[in-house]
């Protein structure tokens, strides 16, 4: 290259600044210390000291992200400011910030808020008698909390600031313009076909809804994504946040250290969707110690975050057999119908797919497994282990399914069949989303709560889950944090909500 030539390349990269790969994955992990460190303030640490301890520990983030190159393209903020718009969108459609429909999940999640947001830090609940404390995972409504009455919007703008920086890591899956265009589309709309499941279902009689669609197996269900992303927000987060370092690390763009690092420090927002990373985590591990592809650096960020989500994983863990883990007795017929349509359609392609080094089959074998296997297992109530623990597979999925689509675009864009079917398999699971996103803008926008947690859980509608989900008798704590005065749920009104909650019709 002339010197000419390179001046003017500096020229433009100067003109263009952009979000380097070390900067984005630091100020993710940073911001998921920050709440892992927040929950100690929570259990009464002062502010002060909470701050120098967040300053630390992301300041060690940051020097032991040092490993990553800045080799590869910086994102354009203005792709950075588009993720971040459409994940504003995205969440605000989902009922955060009370401006659109939230699902019925919210009259729990806007009672934890409120109390968080409006009570002094540590405090109990009196229920029947006894002291309750929350031992929930709380990552997602630290921060917002901090903001009192303007909570809920909070929400909505921290947990968008955190998409559009996943968005943006993601920005690096795809080799060009038009690559990323397809894998956002392909990740946005990506379910299994539930369409196709409730027509089957139909068809023989029975009466499912064609508002939600998910819930047509008889309790099996693998959520799309934008389900996830309404639904439960802090569950799609964690998932997602481990499948893109994994797939970073995959595509040699960040140390192993990385994805190592994210396990831990989410547990704090979904410790079901960390059940599903497992196992990709030895899969990465066994990987690195084959070929020795890691360092003390990736070995040191691993420790700090194991350090930093310490106090966190203890706290979840208090009393948290009462939860419940089994082996579902299981249908072979709908445990195979459920699999036909949520899973291989999008597996068997990957796997048939000839052999090459864009391919990463070892992984998607992985993922194919885990989504059989998952249907198995029950954690708590309902579905909640095989929808939580299959994020991370799913949203790994969805990217792998997308760039085979690029793939099947550069061999031959026109006369493709798999092109055209990779096109059906995602139109058909994007029925899904689409109907999710219908109801939030023809609903109305749901109640802000005026109960407690507890005076909530009784006036909930449609819903049965146990207090072991969000409580624990304080009697469980150590004696040294045992002293909490209970100011929670002590005069709730007679109504939860100034109107009535708009329930998804199940037909």
């Amino acid at each position: 290259m002339s010197e000419g030539a390179a001046a003017l390349s500096l020229g433009r990269a100067a003109a263009h600044p952009g979000l380097k790969v070390r900067t984005l994955a630091a100020s993710l992990l940073a911001l998921f210390a920050a709440d892992n460190l927040l929950l100690l303030h929570f259990w009464g640490l002062s502010l002060p000291a909470t701050a120098a301890l967040v300053f630390v520990a992301g300041t060690a983030i940051w020097l032991l992200c040092g490993k990553i190159s800045d080799d590869v393209p910086a994102v354009p903020l203005r792709s950075f400011a588009i993720a971040l718009g459409l994940s504003l969108a995205l969440f605000a459609l989902g009922g955060e910030g009370h401006f659109f429909y939230a699902n019925t999940d919210w009259q729990i999640r806007d009672a934890v808020l409120r109390d968080m947001a409006t009570n002094p830090w540590p405090y109990a609940y009196d229920i029947k008698g006894t002291a309750y404390f929350l031992r929930a995972p709380l990552g997602t409504y630290l921060v917002p909390a901090m903001f009192g009455t303007n909570a809920d919007v909070a929400l909505l703008f921290c947990n968008s600031f955190r998409l559009a920086i996943l968005l943006a890591l993601g920005w690096h899956l795809f080799e060009r313009k038009r690559d990323r265009i397809i894998g956002l589309t392909v990740f946005v709309l990506f379910s299994g076909w539930d369409v196709v499941g409730t027509a089957i279902y139909a068809a023989l009689g029975a009466r499912l809804s064609w508002d939600h669609l998910e819930p047509w197996n008889f309790g099996y269900q693998y959520s799309s994504h934008v389900t996830q992303a309404f639904w439960v927000p802090q569950h799609a987060l964690a998932g997602w946040t481990c499948a893109l370092t994994f797939l970073l690390w995959r595509k040699g763009l960040v140390p192993i250290g990385i994805f190592a690092a994210s396990i831990p420090l989410v547990a704090i927002w979904s410790p079901l969707a960390i059940m599903g990373a497992v196992p990709f985590a030895v899969f990465a591990g066994i990987s690195v110690l084959k070929t020795r592809a890691f360092g003390v650096g990736d070995i040191a960020i691993a420790a700090v975050a194991v350090a930093i989500a310490l106090p966190a994983l203890l706290y979840l863990q208090i009393d948290a057999a009462s939860v419940g883990m089994h082996i579902l007795r299981t249908n072979p017929l709908i445990w195979a119908l459920c699999v036909a349509l949520e899973v291989l359609p999008f597996t068997v392609p990957l796997l048939r797919e000839r052999e090459s080094h864009a391919t990463d089959k070892p992984v998607v074998r992985l993922i194919q497994f885990l989504l059989l296997a998952m249907p198995l297992i029950q954690v708590g109530v309902s579905a909640d282990f095989q929808m939580r623990a299959s994020i991370m597979p799913l949203a790994l999925l969805s990217i792998l399914f997308a760039q085979w689509i690029c793939r099947a675009i550069g061999r031959d864009p026109k006369g493709n069949a798999a092109l055209a079917y990779g096109a059906l398999a995602v139109a058909l699971g994007a029925v899904t989303p689409l109907l999710e996103v219908r109801r939030a803008v023809i609903d109305g926008p749901s109640p802000r709560p005026l109960c407690s947690l507890i005076g909530v859980w009784h006036k909930q509608d449609n819903m049965d889950v146990p207090y072991a989900m969000y409580l624990a008798p304080v009697t469980k704590l150590p004696r040294a944090i045992a002293d909490i005065p209970v100011t929670a749920g002590r005069s709730d009104p007679d109504y939860c909500w100034d109107r009535k909650w708009v329930l998804p019709s199940h037909g």
